[in-house]
């Protein structure tokens, strides 16, 4: 998309310059053949007709006409001059948009390449070991929800991956049904509890919320904010989820003790690949911006808020209630 923007804009910038110059190159022959003219005349000494020649009714005008072309020539020369400055300006803009996606693209694939890679080198590692007898039987067990987490996580990861392909390449369909907001959420936090390695996960819920919902869509949203809460989480720390009507909207808030978020990340927090200030931490960069993809399609909000690094981070999500029964 960037590509054909840049390339129309490249086509209008160079289709403008030759316009100018034909124009220019128009004017210049006509008005060399005028002077040609006007010099016949000068030599017969009719000085009326030389002005004729030259564009003037008169030679008392000449001066008059002069000063015409000065103001036409200047205002022509600065509106053209304007056009073509604007048209290369948006040209450049367009390439440093193209050249920024680029970049982050290559981000995304280095990150995604771990993301996926790294389990799956785990549940090799986990599988030869079970097959060549290297692991006891008291551990077996540990070891294989350790491989079953990891399984999870390469899941997450090509779901995320997928989702985003699917709502980049074609209209987002979804399925929505009338259900409980309630159970969503508690499947959600039953889903994270076992990578939430020492986080306490609490949440604030009433006895029931129906609203109108793609349940797949939802379970994505809620699993991104609580695993992205979780992760940037330390161990004696508290997450917690949040659920209320909120007119006719139902409200999420999920809320972490985390290192929290700074500007920059705040302002990019729903970009694609997009992966913070310290690209260390990992992920592919599509959870966060899946959300919002996500919650939009519903009709609904999502907004990030954090006081700064080291004092927690809190994600809210509105969702609309209309068609839900009383």
């Amino acid at each position: 998309m960037l590509r054909s923007s840049s390339f129309l804009l490249y086509l209008l910038t160079l289709v403008l310059a030759l316009l100018l110059v034909a124009w220019w190159t128009t004017f210049q022959v006509a008005a060399s053949r005028d002077l040609a003219a006007a010099g016949t005349h000068l030599l017969r000494g009719d000085a009326d007709a030389v002005a004729r020649a030259l564009g003037a009714p008169a030679a008392a005008q000449l001066t008059e006409l002069a000063d015409r072309r000065v103001v036409m020539f200047a205002s022509e020369g600065a509106t053209f001059a304007a056009i073509l400055l604007l048209a290369g300006w948006l040209y450049l803009r367009s390439e440093r948009r193209e050249q920024a996606l680029q970049q982050a693209q290559d981000r995304f694939l280095a990150a995604a390449t771990h993301e996926l890679k790294t389990p799956l080198a785990t549940l090799v590692l986990l599988l030869e070991s079970l097959r060549d007898g290297r692991i006891p039987a008291d551990k077996q067990m540990r070891y294989l929800a350790n491989g079953l987490g990891e399984a999870e996580r390469l899941e997450r990861g090509l779901t995320n991956v997928l989702v985003a392909a699917g709502l980049r390449t074609t209209a987002a369909q979804f399925h929505r049904e009338v259900g409980d907001l309630v159970a969503d959420v508690r499947t959600a936090m039953a889903a994270v509890q076992p990578r939430a390695t020492g986080v306490v996960l609490s949440a604030r819920l009433p006895e029931r919320l129906d609203l109108p919902r793609d349940p797949r869509a939802v379970q994505l949203v809620l699993r991104n904010l609580l695993d992205n809460a979780v992760k940037f989480s330390a161990a004696g720390t508290q997450v917690t989820v949040t659920l209320a009507e909120d007119g006719e909207f139902a409200r999420i808030t999920v809320h972490d003790q985390g290192r929290g978020l700074d500007t920059a990340e705040l302002q990019g927090a729903f970009r694609p690949f997009w992966r913070g200030s310290d690209p260390s931490s990992g992920g592919t960069g599509l959870g966060l911006h899946l959300v919002r993809e996500l919650v939009l399609a519903h009709g609904g909000s999502v907004t990030a808020h954090s006081d700064g690094r080291g004092r927690g981070a809190e994600f809210r999500v509105r969702l609309p209630r209309k068609g839900a029964p009383k």
